[in-house]
């Protein structure tokens, strides 16, 4: 224990090194939640994660020298709703985009405890809605236009991303960019390797709920740009999610681009390995193309 102490105490110490705050969402006790104990736990795996996480937070990256066009970005890091992959798919990306003048926001929503939470199919959901308030109550302190914020999702992470961008009701993303998402609960899209889906919804989700919850059925046109990323031999998440994805947004006439790797499976995080290539540059183009980032 006092090693993993250890291990997350020498994180959280680099993070605070490149200018990262963290913001608690709630005080007191996250609603939602039986008890106020904070249960998370740090797990020493090849890319690490966080377990249990019952206390969420917001973690602000302020880059050094901001780009003019004030767009920032909160990032959903991956994790099956059941633990957070929130080191490289998430602090490490916030880095990243900061060498660019991006604001990043890496939000740290709580994960699937049996018995811990109400519903705990809303608590992710809530989780966002609370951190899009806190932000708004700080852009101007943050130098940040909430005009110009996007989200980047991983995995679920990126399920929870595409939900709040085509349900748009109290916060529109200026841009989205999902990496090997999980877009869709229908049985027919779903891997039979996946947690996800049992994680939020239980083992015997009702038809309604998997189509509420896949956001491929629920594009419109008011959807900002996407841009999708996703590896063809991915079995934790089929790549017919991002494809399903893809072509509900053409059919909507909203802006998208996909990148698609012959290799690379899931959870490749910034670095595809099987294939050597990092897609960030590749998404900081989009982003210009886009004219979100100004400076060169």
């Amino acid at each position: 224990m006092q090693k993993i102490i250890l291990i997350l105490t020498t994180a959280l110490f680099g993070l605070n090194s490149y200018g990262q705050r963290e913001v608690k969402l709630y005080k007191g006790r996250p609603p939602g939640n039986f008890d106020d104990s904070n249960k998370e736990v740090y797990v020493k795996t090849e890319r690490g994660r966080l377990d249990s996480v019952t206390i969420p937070s917001i973690s602000v990256f302020i880059p050094e020298k901001q780009d003019s066009s004030k767009t920032s970005v909160m990032i959903c890091p991956g994790g099956g709703y059941r633990n957070l992959s929130i080191f490289d798919a998430g602090y490490e990306l916030a880095k990243e985009l900061n060498k660019v003048g991006i604001t990043a926001i890496v939000l740290k929503y709580r994960t699937q405890i049996e018995g811990f939470y109400q519903d705990f199919s809303k608590v992710p959901f809530m989780d966002f809605d609370r951190a899009i308030e806190l932000i708004k109550d700080s852009a101007q302190n943050w130098k940040i236009d909430i005009n110009k914020m996007g989200i980047f999702g991983f995995s679920a992470g990126g399920h929870l991303a595409a939900f709040k961008t085509v349900y748009n009701t109290h916060f529109t993303p200026a841009f989205t960019v999902l990496v090997y998402p999980a877009i869709s609960f229908m049985d027919e899209l779903t891997s039979t390797r996946t947690v996800t889906r049992k994680v939020l919804l239980g083992n015997n989700p009702s038809d309604t709920q998997k189509q509420l919850f896949s956001s491929e059925l629920h594009v419109h046109p008011g959807i900002k740009p996407c841009l999708l990323i996703h590896a063809q031999d991915d079995a934790g998440v089929l790549v017919q999610n991002s494809l399903a994805f893809y072509t509900a947004l053409t059919h909507a006439k909203v802006k998208a681009q996909m990148l698609l790797y012959q290799e690379g499976g899931h959870g490749f995080a910034l670095h595809n390995k099987k294939q050597n290539d990092h897609w960030l540059p590749m998404t900081i183009n989009w982003l210009r193309f886009n004219k979100f980032l100004v400076n060169h």
